[in-house]
């Protein structure tokens, strides 16, 4: 036998026995509740976040969107109803709705902190997305809308 093959065999006897004790000293078998908690409350706020862009379409005015009715200016009988203001109780509705996912994406971040005790946990990349597009939407939000909420 050759010298580089007991190297060889002597580091290969090393690695296995690392990948042995790593995997005695890690017990988990499944996700513990504050790992589903954080995942559950991330996907939340995403979803919460999808909502409040429907309310404020909903909220937005409204504008007649046919090719023949702003082209031809025709009504056809019946006159095109229009809102030219913003629907003030539904943005209201979309203000506390980016609070609450706010509030969801920090518990979930609080969650995530939590679980961070073994060198192979990691962050959830999600939470800080969505907790960063909350914060960037709230002071969109409050810029545009300041008047009609305070």
């Amino acid at each position: 036998m050759s010298e580089k093959e007991f190297d060889y065999e002597q580091l290969t006897n090393i690695i296995n026995s690392v990948s042995e004790d790593k995997k005695s000293t890690d017990r988990r078998k499944k996700k513990d509740w504050v790992g589903r908690m954080a995942t559950i409350l991330s996907l939340a706020a995403w979803i919460i976040m999808i909502a409040v862009w429907v309310v404020l379409d909903a909220a937005s005015p409204e504008k007649v969107r046919t090719f023949t009715a702003t082209f031809f200016r025709a009504t056809f009988g019946t006159e095109i109803v229009t809102r030219s203001r913003w629907d003030y109780a539904l943005v209201y509705s979309a203000y506390v709705m980016m609070l609450v996912s706010l509030g969801a994406s920090s518990i979930a971040f609080i969650f995530n902190k939590m679980r961070m005790k073994r060198k192979s946990d990691k962050y959830k990349v999600s939470t800080f997305v969505i907790g960063g597009i909350t914060v960037i939407g709230l002071v969109v939000f409050l810029i545009r809308f300041w008047t009609v909420l305070f």
